[in-house]
């Protein structure tokens, strides 16, 4: 068979990683400021790998796997596992603690209640990261600093791969934290039905698994809004979506 194939022929994310990380580098063309630019693509350099953090966790959970998809992860001149690391460190960067907090608050909000921030919120449920998945889109060559052009055309690149993990981790929700529209492209615009371009920053979908799958399009976890805001914003998005099920 031939790479694709065995692509498609994967069925855990372990076997999915370790063939995507051997795929051969492409160079692909994309926009920044009206001027075209062009990246090389080589994960045999170094390639991160990420997904379900913990598997048995992850699978015990009925109704809200939530899985994070962000930009790029960075650092480090060789390959490593973003959930190891998530683990063993249980990071206390901006990014982590609000990943945290938003996990806390759609876990424990329903169509009665949003659950209360706290700002102790992290310190008390660090034991959550074992709860979540995470997918960059960008799996080597990552920056401080994410070029969105940049990052969409490794999404295109690696699209096939992108929609096999997914397909792999069958999340119940989706939080695209800055990524939604390369998410979309992924999904050749899908994702978002034909036509509407907001429906208050969620969407459902059943092209990602066999399960109905609820997208929340938001801002990057590392935004500079308060944790207070963004909690409320997320959580209050999340419960708009409950009062609207996919079957509406």
């Amino acid at each position: 068979m031939g790479y694709y194939e065995n692509i498609a022929a994967c069925k855990t994310e372990k076997e999915l990683l370790e063939l995507w990380k051997t795929k051969e580098p492409v160079t692909k063309n994309y926009m920044e400021k009206k001027q075209e630019k062009t990246v090389s693509i080589n994960h045999k350099n170094v390639f991160i790998s990420d997904g379900i953090v913990n598997e048995a966790v992850w699978n015990s959970q009925n109704g809200k796997k939530i899985l994070y998809v962000l930009k790029e992860a960075y650092g480090e001149s060789g390959d490593w596992d973003l959930t190891e690391w998530l683990l063993r460190v249980k990071p206390t960067s901006s990014i982590w603690k609000r990943v945290i907090e938003w996990t806390y608050g759609i876990q424990n909000t329903n169509t009665d209640r949003i659950a209360k921030y706290s700002p102790d919120i992290y310190e008390h449920n660090t034991e959550l990261f074992n709860s979540i998945a995470v997918v960059n889109l960008k799996k080597s060559g990552g920056k401080p600093s994410s070029n969105y052009g940049e990052i969409e055309a490794y999404a295109l690149a690696d699209k096939e791969e992108i929609k096999k993990q997914l397909e792999i981790i069958v999340p119940d929700i989706i939080i695209c934290g800055a990524t939604f529209g390369a998410l979309n492209h992924v999904y050749d615009d899908k994702i978002r039905p034909e036509g509407l371009w907001c429906d208050n920053w969620f969407y459902y979908t059943d092209i990602i698994s066999d399960n109905k799958t609820l997208v929340i399009d938001y801002y990057h976890p590392a935004n500079y809004y308060p944790a207070l805001v963004n909690y409320y914003a997320v959580t209050n998005i999340y419960q708009q979506a409950l009062f609207k099920p996919y079957w509406e």
